[in-house]
């Protein structure tokens, strides 16, 4: 009887044994059922995390409300059905200006390690969300907590406006129904009145202006510089100048557009030996003034203007379009210290002709490159050859200045062995269409080039049809902008809205 029980009590211990493995097992089961879940879940909302910082990053700009932040969080985690039940935004709370720690509640926390110099539009969304589990619930475990937590970034804007400022760009003012005298045309007189209502400059200005106190540009993380084609003093030279270096601060870009001014050579002197010997002067006849006049530079010693010649005339000083020489300026911006490699590096160049003239410091002659065959040709443009298309490599006979500007656009966009940046060009006027020597496009075809082709190895010939011919075996992909036209300074509110639209597409990463 006694070894009977004892079976039995064994029998027991195997059931209460059994019991127990079977509660192991379902725990085993439970923890990889669930825990798959939770991976899954975890995944999921890393995705709709990483996706709701970029989202958020995108609304950090100017006049942005920390509501905006959250609730472009939330709108993507709902986009990628993954609800959270908190949902945190962090950013450098710190007034940039100041450095002081802001205070004002508008839903999103501070952390000290996004402030960075220099700065950048940085910020965490933090999520947490509870899930439901099933076989833990035999262990009495019905859900879990999981949350992830991702650091997006809109890019940091670094602009170059480069404004033609050339004399053409006071040529309109007389004709200005608010500005009828046509002595208004004088970039003397226009510069130096109150409103300075050089036409087409003052409209230009006013559209820049409007452009940078906007929305789309959010100092002081976005930087702008002002590159002016000309000086901006009177008895000025042709020669570019950066009004503004790349700044921080809203009401130095404006202030640097308001000053902007048309160039003002020095005026003629008639009545002695030529003052400037070369360069464009301000002629004025009774009083009046009737434009731009050059006394030619010649090759042999200067003489008195309106005398006979005793050499060959050089042009190379008459001309004001250095379209070259402001890009290479433009590009310099992006090289100096802080250089911010994360930003979105980009120019904004609006002319009003095609390229005539390059450097004072080139060499060759008084302006750089101005081939002696463009000099006295009735026919051909100044300081260019008749196409447009045409290429010439420095140091040739032919190098002209249209070469010269398009080799400083392949430095400026080529992301290889330039600055890779994005260009976006406009043209304005009559000229940009209706040159009157040689090819009549050649403004157009410049600009179109500079902003939709410059940095990529092309395949040239007199006149292709294709104004960006590639070379596919060594194409590089540079971050090409778009080239607009305007006939007239009416249509260039709607031309830099759009360049506005495409750059703010490229800027959150």
């Amino acid at each position: 009887m006694w070894k009977r029980f004892l079976r039995n009590a064994e029998r027991g211990q195997a059931i209460v044994i059994v019991a127990f493995a079977m509660i192991g097992i379902i725990a085993a089961v439970g923890l990889m059922t669930d825990g798959g879940i939770l991976l899954i879940e975890y995944g999921k909302l890393k995705r709709a995390i990483d996706s709701a910082a970029i989202a958020s990053a995108s609304q950090f700009r100017k006049n942005f409300e920390g509501t905006d932040l959250v609730e472009a969080a939330q709108d993507f985690l709902s986009l990628n059905q993954s609800e959270a039940s908190t949902i945190i935004v962090y950013r450098c709370r710190r007034d940039p200006n100041t450095g002081d720690l802001e205070t004002s509640v508008d839903g999103t926390e501070h952390a000290e390690d996004l402030c960075t110099t220099p700065r950048r539009k940085l910020l965490r969304v933090f999520a947490e969300r509870t899930v439901s589990l099933g076989f833990m619930r035999v262990l009495g475990i019905n859900t879990a907590t999981i949350n992830a937590s991702s650091v997006g970034e809109a890019a940091s804007i670094d602009l170059v406006l480069v404004i033609d400022t050339s004399a053409s760009m006071s040529y309109e003012t007389g004709g200005n129904p608010d500005y009828p005298d046509s002595s208004l045309d004088d970039p003397s007189v226009c510069n130096t009145s109150v409103s300075n209502p050089c036409e087409p400059m003052r409209s230009i200005k006013n559209v820049a202006r409007d452009f940078v106190e906007g929305d789309f540009l959010f100092f002081p993380y976005d930087r702008v510089s002002i590159v002016a084609m000309t000086s901006q003093v009177p008895d000025g030279s042709r020669n570019t100048v950066t009004v503004l270096p790349l700044s921080y601060s809203e009401s130095d870009v404006v202030n640097a557009i308001e000053g902007l001014n048309v160039f003002q050579p020095p005026e003629c002197n008639w009545g002695s030996p030529a003052s400037p010997s070369s360069g464009p002067c301000l002629n004025y006849v009774s009083g009046s003034f009737v434009g731009l006049e050059c006394p030619l530079y010649r090759l042999g010693p200067d003489l008195i203007a309106g005398t006979a010649d005793d050499g060959v005339k050089d042009i190379s000083s008459c001309n004001s379009s250095n379209i070259g020489g402001a890009l290479l300026r433009a590009a310099a911006e992006f090289a100096v210290d802080p250089i911010r490699e994360d930003s979105f590096w980009a120019v904004i160049a609006l002319a009003g002709g095609p390229a005539n003239a390059t450097d004072s410091y080139l060499p060759s002659f008084p302006y750089g490159y101005c081939p002696p065959s463009t000099w006295n040709d009735p026919v051909n443009p100044f300081c260019r050859d008749a196409l447009a298309y045409t290429r010439h490599s420095d140091g040739d006979a032919d190098y002209d200045a249209d070469d010269y500007a398009h080799d400083m656009a392949d430095y400026l966009a080529d992301p290889v062995d330039g600055q890779g940046v994005a260009v976006y060009t406009i043209g304005l006027g009559r000229l940009i269409r209706n040159a009157p020597k040689g090819d009549p496009d050649a403004g157009e075809k410049l600009l179109t080039y500079i902003a939709e082709c410059a940095g990529e190895p092309t395949i040239y010939g007199d006149a292709p049809a294709d104004p960006c011919p590639p070379n596919p075996d060594t194409r590089v992909n540079s971050n090409h902008g778009f080239y607009s036209f305007s006939p007239d300074a009416a249509g260039l509110e709607a031309i830099f809205l759009r360049i506005a639209s495409n750059i703010f597409t490229r800027l959150s990463q």
